[in-house]
């Protein structure tokens, strides 16, 4: 059920990605970061998910929760003011038993420009078991690994984890798309925001309008799975991912929104 780059970075709308080769055609990057210029993260946000695994013939089964959080406080990153984003996930005991998953990923931002500053994780799956970090020297352009390894950056890169945050900060369109240039494992890739439709589902909320979401990176083989990942998010001001879905390589994982707290708005 593992792929060698983490369960939990479902969360960052990456692990069963549909990769394909396409035109760029949308918002680019640069009339992205206009729009978004004094936008600013709800600091103390957080929403947790229950995430629900099921296999052939299987109903949907609990397998465990995760976490997306920005800290209430801002910190410090590369001498820059930041802020602190968390995803962690764990396995319940029951599913433990079989498959024990522990991960952790975190994102240090700048305050005012929104791009990574600095990238970490700690992944624990089964036996598979990683650390990394990575320091994004925007000002040389260049992401600095722990092994020592140096690969060039695109201007104001953003690590995944970021990725998701920024693209809830923009008015989407349905039938149009959003590109974020993103920096992982030691690759830069324009990610697309596909905008497919406004469905209303059930969630925590209620029964609440959301719009149907796809990420779609543009360089094919940077992951092992190739799946596709449909993420809802509510389609208001607050985008609040409430029901991500995808396939892996046995059977499928829904992620689905539990508890939301607000935080603050700067």
């Amino acid at each position: 059920m593992r792929s060698s780059k983490g369960i939990c970075t479902l969360f960052c709308l990456i692990t069963v990605l549909g990769l394909s080769n396409i035109a760029r055609a949308g918002t680019p990057a640069d009339t992205l970061r206009s729009t978004i210029s004094g936008k600013k993260l709800k600091r103390g946000e957080k929403m947790t998910y229950s995430i629900e695994w099921k296999g052939a013939g299987i109903t949907f089964i609990k397998a465990g929760t995760s976490f997306m959080r920005v800290d209430s406080e801002l910190t410090w990153a590369r001498d820059r003011r930041a802020y602190h984003i968390v995803n962690e996930t764990w396995s319940n005991p029951t599913f433990s038993f079989f498959y024990k998953v522990h991960d952790r990923i975190e994102s240090f931002v700048d305050h005012e420009k929104l791009y990574s500053l600095r990238y970490q994780k700690m992944l624990n799956e089964g036996g598979y078991h990683h650390q990394e970090s990575v320091e994004f020297d925007q000002e040389k352009g260049k992401a600095v690994y722990s092994t020592g390894q140096e690969v060039d950056l695109f201007p104001e890169a953003k690590d995944i984890l970021i990725s998701l945050y920024w693209a809830r900060l923009f008015p989407l369109e349905v039938g149009k798309s959003i590109y974020i240039d993103n920096h992982t494992d030691k690759k830069n890739y324009p990610l697309e925001v596909k905008v497919y439709k406004k469905e209303k589902i059930k969630t925590i909320f209620g029964k609440v309008e959301c719009l149907l979401v796809e990420p779609v990176l543009r360089t094919p083989g940077l992951f092992d799975n190739k799946g596709r990942l449909l993420v809802w998010l509510t389609n208001d001001e607050r985008r609040i991912p409430v029901l991500m879905k995808s396939k892996i390589l046995i059977g499928s994982i829904n992620a689905v929104l539990k508890e939301y707290s607000p935080g603050i708005k700067e």
